[in-house]
């Protein structure tokens, strides 16, 4: 298809941001160099501070159109919430702002649903990058199984029904059916409305000819707020979607569990057994990190962090969130915002 042409039905963007202004001239140069063009750009920005309103109020000369909306809530959920709720597309399309996507990006993801009236969402495949010497480091564990449990979406999967897939492109009508995104998930908000998606109508699927690369935190500090963040909201989905729960999802809490367990009761054991998992962890990641072309010793640190991050996550959200079990009650309506 030539660059720039338009699809037959209205295809809305929405992106969540904030203070992301040095993402955002790249992001909106990927979308202008979309083989199929988009009808319009909605950005849900979260009140940003750091010039990203002035620089979006001035782009003017993108090639689409290009609406702000206000997200006084500061999170992705509510920010997607509110894009949903000011697009006017048939089709809706997340893209992020930490994200790459290839040219014919929309292209697949929007010709894969005309093609299939049965699915509600589809994704792509998804590269993991790293920029910078930790950035690297990090994004050679996340590429692979040990890092985040081997995702079809993540480690090239076969295509085909998935449980969740990264920066999905939905029909707008099942979105809205299954009440959007629920506002009190401050991460995996896109993980736990696919599955609502999924269990109110079509398939979410897994198309791996569309492509996207996805940019690791690029220090150790943040990639462990963010791997804990990950997990805490995994608890809350378990106990919304307890069906969803896969096996490999309860090796970090188990192995948080069991660490401290021997350290408490008997000491000397847990710590031959701590330093036997961070020996072991660590060859890994500094095994992948150098096949990478990043520092061993930085990937050393990496794996360790992922998991017991997470896995503490886990445990914290699983708790915090005991009784929160039942319907997962949706955060958007047409004309109307949900539960903070």
């Amino acid at each position: 298809m030539p660059a720039g042409v338009r699809p037959s039905r209205r295809v809305s963007v929405i992106v969540p941001s904030r203070d992301e202004v040095h993402n955002l001239p790249r992001v909106l140069a990927m979308i202008a160099a979309q083989t199929l063009q988009p009808d319009e750009v909605v950005v849900a920005d979260g009140m940003s501070t750091d010039g990203s309103r002035e620089l979006l109020a001035a782009a003017s000369d993108v090639g689409f159109v290009l609406r702000v909306v206000d997200n006084p809530d500061r999170i992705v959920s509510a920010g997607l919430n509110r894009a949903l709720e000011a697009a006017t597309g048939e089709i809706v399309a997340r893209m992020d702002t930490h994200a790459d996507y290839a040219p014919d990006y929309l292209e697949q993801v929007v010709g894969f649903l005309d093609d299939h009236p049965e699915v509600d969402a589809v994704g792509g495949s998804m590269a993991t990058a790293g920029r910078g010497p930790w950035g690297t480091a990090i994004a050679a564990t996340l590429s692979r199984s040990f890092g985040l449990g081997g995702a079809r979406h993540r480690v090239g999967g076969e295509p085909g029904e998935i449980q969740h897939v990264f920066s999905g492109c939905y029909r707008r009508a099942a979105l809205v059916r299954a009440g959007g995104w629920d506002e009190r998930f401050e991460a995996n908000e896109d993980f736990e409305a696919d599955l609502r998606v999924a269990a109110t109508g079509g398939a979410v699927w897994l198309h791996p000819d569309a492509q996207s690369t996805w940019y690791v935190r690029d220090s150790l500090r943040t990639l462990a707020t963010q791997m804990w963040r990950y997990g805490y909201y995994k608890g809350l989905t378990l106990h919304l979607h307890p069906s969803s729960l896969r096996s490999r999802q309860l090796v970090p809490p188990a192995l948080v569990l069991g660490l401290a367990a021997g350290l408490v009761a008997r000491p000397r054991l847990g710590a031959l057994a701590t330093a036997g998992y961070l020996a072991a962890a660590g060859a890994l990641g500094a095994r992948a990190a150098a096949t990478d072309g990043a520092s061993a010793a930085r990937g050393a640190c990496v794996p360790p962090v992922v998991h017991l991050s997470w896995g503490a996550g886990l445990i914290a959200g699983a708790v915090r969130f005991t009784g929160a079990a039942g319907s997962a009650a949706g955060s958007t309506r047409e004309g109307g915002h949900g539960p903070h």
